[in-house]
């Protein structure tokens, strides 16, 4: 490797470690913002003096006080959602769908402590409530195209909109069981949720 090459690649590695940074430090400011104010409490100028970055520093990374609150949107790879379509990776519906929350769920939660305090914001601010839902309700349409596509529309939308609100469900109560100890596994931690779950549904 050139020094030309090594110096570009060192030079994108630490742009790359400075963008992570302050991408947590901007949602984290916010939802301290939110939390200490609620969500109507605060500006974007708010945010960017709290932050120690400038205004345009602040839109570059996230266009609303939504997304900096609830975090990027989380968009499923092609490859998949053509797998899990095309009946991926196991065979088995519930399997797959717990699959594909668990890559998404240890993506998110690369850093649990925020996570945590996104949780807990969440749960008690009515807008941050109301936005959330707006959310979810996309990603639960989504889900339930995905599975009728696979399932075919004889599967029906009511059934298949009633097991993706079991994963939701799931995946919140993984969050909720790290909580005390941030330290344990996330795949023991789902594991352990999804065997509740199946326990529950066959008593």
């Amino acid at each position: 490797m050139s020094a030309k090459i090594a110096a570009m690649t060192a030079a994108g590695t630490k742009w790359e470690a400075r963008r992570v940074e302050t991408t947590r430090r901007l949602e984290w400011c916010a939802l301290e913002l939110t939390r200490d104010r609620g969500f109507d409490g605060w500006t974007m100028d708010d945010l960017a003096a709290a932050a120690d970055v400038s205004r345009r520093t602040v839109f570059n990374y996230f266009d609303s006080k939504a997304a900096v609150v609830l975090g990027p949107d989380h968009e499923l790879p092609d490859e998949t959602v053509s797998a899990f379509v095309a009946g991926g990776p196991t065979g088995h519906l519930f399997d797959d769908l717990v699959h594909i929350a668990s890559q998404a769920l240890q993506e998110k939660s690369a850093d649990l402590e925020l996570v945590h305090l996104r949780r807990s914001v969440m749960c008690k601010d009515p807008r941050v409530i109301a936005i959330a839902h707006e959310r979810f309700e996309v990603i639960t349409d989504d889900a339930i195209e995905m599975i009728l596509q696979r399932e075919g529309q004889e599967y029906g939308a009511q059934r298949a909109r009633l097991l993706v609100q079991l994963l939701i469900t799931i995946v919140d109560s993984v969050l909720e069981r790290s909580e005390p100890d941030l330290t344990r596994p996330l795949p023991d931690l789902i594991n352990d949720a999804v065997g509740d779950a199946r326990a529950v549904l066959n008593a």
